[in-house]
């Protein structure tokens, strides 16, 4: 999943370059939205340590 995201925000670095403002925007979010949902996902998930 990591390199995923990884992979969107390069996308997004590369097609900051082109001429194509909405390619950038649709990749940006997009990473934004997996980077959200990993991070709530990590969260919420209940570490079994036992003392």
């Amino acid at each position: 999943m990591d390199t995923i995201i990884f992979l969107l925000i390069g996308g997004t670095l590369l097609a900051m370059r082109g001429p194509r403002r909405w390619l950038t925007l649709a990749l940006f979010f997009t990473a934004l939205v997996a980077t959200v949902l990993l991070f709530n996902h990590h969260v919420t998930s209940s570490l079994p340590l036992n003392f």
